[in-house]
């Protein structure tokens, strides 16, 4: 869950707003304490009021234009004067308050709009950047492509002037009629072990035709001499 900043600015100006009344009641009273103060700053403001006041009710309630107006005597005019004093301090602070609001909401707003185009400047950058690197690349391959092209016109084929290579014979596969051994068995008297034993085997190439040829003509051929010298 993310919370927002503390409205310390808001806070701040509703503080003022509650404490402006009786700031501005304190002013009053003692404005009304200096003779000076209140014959030059409570008393004209207040005849005026009182002379626009009178004007704007005859006005509502269709009395005509009003022929001479009365002006009020000092104690009410410095009293009036006074009220009217508090109320535009009030007045003047809860103004303040809100044109402040309104310039950092401005300057809120300004900075979050630099910050968006400065953003969209960067995608744009990074995006032309793409698009040419593309660009490049493509030329890069078009340079290559065209590089082989004249290196293979350029390649010119010459003939084999060697020896040929000896064709190799094709092996068959064996059949019944090709015998891996052609043995002849001579039996001592009285005994059925073999004395000599001689092979005969087709000539054939592989890994296992020579093993099965030294085991025949090596292995048993020297087996069967063994058994020859014994007899």
């Amino acid at each position: 869950m993310v919370i927002g900043a503390f409205p310390v600015a808001k806070l701040g100006a509703l503080l003022i707003r509650q404490i402006s009344k009786p700031l501005a009641n304190a002013i009053a009273k003692n404005a009304k304490q200096h003779p000076w103060f209140s014959r030059v700053v409570c008393m004209p403001p207040a005849q005026l009021y009182n002379w626009c006041e009178v004007r704007m009710k005859m006005w509502v309630m269709n009395l005509g234009k009003p022929v001479n107006i009365p002006k009020l005597n000092e104690a009410m005019a410095i009293e009036l004067g006074a009220s009217l004093l508090g109320e535009a301090i009030i007045f003047l602070i809860a103004a303040g308050l809100l044109l402040a609001e309104y310039t950092r909401q401005v300057r809120k707003e300004t900075a979050k709009e630099a910050a968006r185009q400065e953003e969209m400047s960067n995608i744009q950058y990074t995006i032309q950047e793409l698009y040419f690197q593309g660009e490049r690349q493509e030329t890069q391959i078009r340079e290559l492509l065209r590089s082989i092209s004249d290196l293979e016109g350029r390649v010119v084929k010459v003939p084999w002037k060697g020896k040929q290579p000896a064709e190799v014979p094709e092996i068959k596969p064996l059949d019944e009629s090709d015998s891996l051994q052609d043995i002849r068995f001579y039996h001592r008297d009285g005994f059925g072990t073999p004395l000599k034993m001689a092979y005969s085997w087709p000539e054939r190439r592989g890994m296992i035709f020579t093993a099965v040829a030294y085991l025949s003509k090596d292995v048993f051929r020297n087996t069967s001499e063994y058994d020859d010298s014994e007899v």
